[in-house]
């Protein structure tokens, strides 16, 4: 679910920031949103796969789990300032940043004069989760072991008055029991070297937002680049992307597409497949919202459908991801 809801929220932002505040009052806003649905995953690394592989399972990509799940997110920002051009903000992070993951974020933001909106934040729980100590392990058990990570980030909005917009993050994440090759594979020390998952990221997004002539939406293309400096050479890789978000709203109704695609290359020879990765991520969404429900004030139906594959030249690392859900979201 992680991997692709963020999407949704984003998506659903449908309006930019105000030229003249952050919002239109001092003081607290925010919202909350409850979602239902089941989420779909075929990732031979998720810790969602069986615990148990033969050597056949490293040839061949992961079976489909499905689950259904119930998530609450929320944020909340507190305005302050003459003109309400400052704002400290907390939680789930609206915006899509590194990896595509629901996270924690922190932060301060300020406009200034030229309209341009500055963003600090810390998002501490971005890269965090669980992981296999060996995802790799042969008639052997797989256990679950701690991924820790922290993100630093900063966005630059309507840069010195103009539609663009940057987005720049770097971040660093660590296995707490690295046993990668110790399970079955036979592999020497040096080619375990090959395969530490402790790594350093860097992420830059860059996007032009073009308003639509009826003023009812927003077409934002984009590209990106993504690096990982792994420990393991093997797993050290760099990624190009490119992303199309098209957001209309008529009357109460709001819909937003989301199209993306990447390139990654990996640095070195994968020594348990004798290649080196390539990968190839395509993602679609579309994100469904009708405001003010059942003439509920604040309140809004929402609704997404979602997709991500990887094609990749190693069979192990091809995977698809997929979520339908449903929710109600709350503005205060």
């Amino acid at each position: 679910m992680k991997h692709i809801i963020f999407l949704f929220l984003a998506s659903l932002t449908l309006a930019p920031h105000s030229f003249a505040a952050l919002a239109p009052s001092e003081g607290f806003s925010g919202n909350m949103t409850f979602l239902t649905g089941f989420t779909a995953n075929s990732s031979n690394l998720d810790v969602g796969q069986s615990n148990h592989q033969s050597q056949a399972d490293l040839m061949s990509s992961g079976n489909t789990e499905a689950e259904g799940m119930v998530a609450v997110l929320g944020s909340v920002q507190y305005t302050f300032g003459a003109l309400n051009h400052k704002q400290f903000f907390l939680g789930t992070s609206r915006d899509d940043i590194i990896t595509g993951t629901l996270a924690f974020e922190v932060g301060y933001r300020q406009q200034v004069e030229s309209g341009m909106v500055v963003d600090f934040s810390i998002l501490p729980t971005l890269i965090s989760g669980e992981v296999w100590d060996d995802p790799y392990a042969v008639d052997s058990n797989r256990k679950e072991t701690d991924l820790t990570g922290t993100v630093v980030r900063m966005q630059l909005s309507r840069i010195m008055g103009s539609n663009f917009n940057l987005d720049v993050a770097s971040g660093e994440s660590d296995v707490k029991k690295e046993n990668t090759g110790l399970k079955g594979l036979g592999l020497t020390e040096e080619e375990r070297a090959l395969m530490i998952r402790e790594r350093k990221y860097f992420y830059l997004k860059s996007g032009y937002q073009y308003f639509l002539k009826d003023g009812s939406g927003i077409l934002t293309p984009s590209m990106n680049v993504f690096s990982s400096d792994s420990e393991g050479d093997a797993l050290s890789f760099l990624s190009l992307g490119a992303e199309i978000n098209l957001a209309k709203r008529y009357g109460n109704h709001g819909l937003a597409l989301t199209l993306n695609a990447a390139k990654r290359s990996y640095d070195k020879e994968n020594p348990i497949f004798n290649k080196t990765r390539e990968d190839k991520d395509f993602g679609a969404f579309v994100a469904y919202e009708y405001a003010n429900i059942f003439d509920a004030k604040n309140w809004s139906l929402v609704s997404l459908l979602g997709a991500k594959t990887t094609n990749s030249n190693i069979e192990y690392y091809q995977s698809s991801q997929y979520v339908v859900s449903v929710g109600v979201d709350y503005k205060f």
